[in-house]
């Protein structure tokens, strides 16, 4: 059975918050669904490399980390998004920008949800 895009992310976004579940470290989880709400309104109002900037900081890494692997996956990086997103051309950026923005309402939808 094929998914669709939206399926494919919204199981990425459900396993992803299920991690961070299963750590039943409260402070990990509250700061996980907290930077993830924030994640996309902070990528339209300041664009995706400054917003992966403030990120990648050891207390949002978690919300890093999974928007890191979801890049990875659909092979728009192979390493680390920033360094990688800094050095690209502007096509490859707006694409970019496009999917991380997609990811992030899902992610944001299924932490209201779940978290």
């Amino acid at each position: 059975m094929r998914k669709t895009i939206e399926q494919k992310m919204a199981s990425f976004c459900i396993r992803k918050v299920k991690e961070v579940k299963e750590t039943n470290d409260k402070e990990k989880i509250e700061k996980f669904g907290t930077n993830a709400k924030k994640l996309p309104s902070l990528i339209v109002s300041n664009g995706l490399i400054p917003t992966l900037a403030f990120y990648k900081k050891e207390d949002k890494r978690l919300v890093y980390n999974t928007i890191n692997e979801w890049l990875k996956e659909k092979n728009y990086i192979k390493n680390d998004a920033l360094e990688e997103l800094v050095n690209s051309d502007s096509e490859s950026l707006r694409l970019a920008t496009i999917e991380v923005l997609a990811i992030a309402n899902w992610l944001k939808r299924i932490v209201e949800v779940e978290l």
